[in-house]
């Protein structure tokens, strides 16, 4: 019994060291669902259920709601978690029946400015992002969409590829969360049909994944309790 223990703690101490020394690999999930009619934004429970089935899995995060951001390419605030971001491309402004709250972020390319990919620059690195994203691909409008996840320092990326449209309904919303085993710091929305089809995002969300060391941790732990128990039922 005693070589049983000791044999389990090696294991689970390996199992620490691999986790801590391996490669870093992207492995994105993703949390998608759509409400073809929102009724205005008063009604959308398939992507409000997949965003509360994305917020259960992250161990950190705030959410800008929007409502307070100000102007074009707004600075926008994750609660207190300290984690800011600046933005490219996008209104803040009021959008009555596209809009969770009072406010949303509409592409500029929507009112007549140039046509440039929406991007959020994060202050720090993280491994979860979110958003919904409303009144895309509604109508004729087909346009395919890659979400990139990019680490500006070291410039790795992971692409998350959806297919907007065509067909969806005019009043139509989704919620789409990613998370990545590796942190990245910036979140580009690149559309084929950026020009056409213009999109709103609302209630944006920034965050953390739990480590994954964390258990090998809660293994470790177990090990070591059931071998003290052991002990104390042999003695």
């Amino acid at each position: 019994m005693c070589n049983f223990w000791r044999l389990t703690l090696l294991a689970c101490g390996l199992v620490m060291f691999t986790i801590s020394t391996r490669p870093v690999v992207a492995t994105p999930t993703v949390y998608f669902d759509r409400d073809n009619s929102t009724a205005s934004m008063t009604s959308f429970p398939n992507s409000q259920a997949k965003f509360s089935q994305f917020l259960s899995s992250l161990s950190s995060y705030g959410i800008d709601n929007i409502d307070t951001a100000v102007g074009m390419n707004p600075a926008l605030v994750f609660g207190a978690t300290g984690i800011t971001a600046t933005t490219q491309g996008v209104l803040a402004q009021n959008a009555p029946g596209f809009q969770i709250g009072s406010q949303a972020l509409l592409e500029l390319d929507a009112v007549g400015f140039p046509q440039v990919d929406t991007v959020f620059t994060l202050n720090q690195y993280i491994t979860a992002f979110g958003a919904f994203v409303i009144q895309g691909g509604d109508g004729a409008n087909n346009n395919p969409t890659t979400f990139r996840l990019r680490n500006t320092a070291t410039n790795a990326f992971v692409d998350v590829p959806l297919q907007i449209g065509p067909g969806w309904g005019f009043d139509n919303a989704f919620f789409l969360g990613v998370t990545d085993t590796a942190p990245f710091n910036e979140v580009s929305i690149i559309e084929s049909t950026d020009a056409v089809d213009g999109i709103l995002l609302d209630n944006i969300v920034a965050g953390h994944v739990p480590e994954p060391g964390s258990l090998a941790l809660m293994l470790l732990g177990g090990a070591c309790a059931c071998g003290r128990y052991a002990r104390g039922r042999r003695d």
